[in-house]
């Protein structure tokens, strides 16, 4: 077994590849807009940049809606385009956990303190995947759990899959419910080393690592996937 079994995993939900592909597009011409506009943007940039969150935070719920929180649509339009630019400017400096944090400033991606006085970063280490795959993956309980296991078992990804048959995965919901900006960094940083010519971007690795997750604990294909951009 390689990890890009994993990945061929990750993308045989077409429907969802589908909406992950679209969503990276739509990022791209985001970014260029922060990139044109920077403190200055136009009232469609702006709404455009918003969208977007909403539609992360659809995608990062695996677009089940009553899973959203909808948290995205609290945060004004200038606030979410500034959290990006910022975030935007710490990623060209390689300075990930300020990065994290200028979306953690944003409801509903880490704002701190939540309603369980934690830092929680999950949320927006999925902005960053969406908007930079090529640096940054999405950490979760799934992603952390299987980097866990492979770390165990020496990156020997057919006993990592195993072993983790045989894990409560409720239990490891729970021990990683909580992964804060340090956490988060962390794991990106594993999914950084493992990249290849197989699997080129940050992302890549990370979507496989949660595909080899899929293959232990079945992840159900969802049904309630966005077509249209949110209004």
């Amino acid at each position: 077994m390689e990890l890009l079994d994993g990945l061929n995993c990750y993308k045989s939900d077409r429907e969802f590849w589908n909406f992950t592909s679209r969503l990276e597009n739509d990022a791209r011409q985001v970014m260029e807009m922060i990139q044109t506009f920077g403190t200055s943007p136009s009232d469609d940039a702006l709404r455009k940049a918003h969208d977007l969150l909403v539609e992360i935070e659809l995608w990062k719920a695996g677009c089940i809606e009553d899973l959203t929180g909808h948290y995205a649509v609290r945060n004004s339009k200038p606030a979410v385009w500034n959290s990006l630019r910022d975030a935007a400017v710490a990623m060209r400096a390689h300075r990930d956990v300020e990065a994290l944090l200028a979306v953690m400033r944003l409801e509903g991606f880490g704002k701190y303190p939540d309603e369980d006085n934690q830092r929680r970063a999950k949320r927006a280490s999925a902005v960053l995947r969406i908007i930079n795959p090529h640096e940054w993956g999405v950490v979760d309980w799934r992603t952390a759990a299987m980097c866990g296991l492979l770390d165990k078992s020496g990156w020997d990804l057919g006993r990592a899959v195993a072993e983790a048959e045989n894990e409560d995965n409720n239990k490891l919901r729970w021990t990683f419910d909580v992964i804060n900006e340090e956490g988060a960094r962390a794991y990106n940083q594993m999914y950084r080393d493992k990249r290849s010519g197989s699997l080129p971007r940050t992302a890549d690795v990370e979507m496989a690592i949660f595909g080899l997750s899929c293959m232990a604990w079945p992840f159900r294909a969802m049904s309630k996937i966005a077509r249209k951009p949110v209004a």
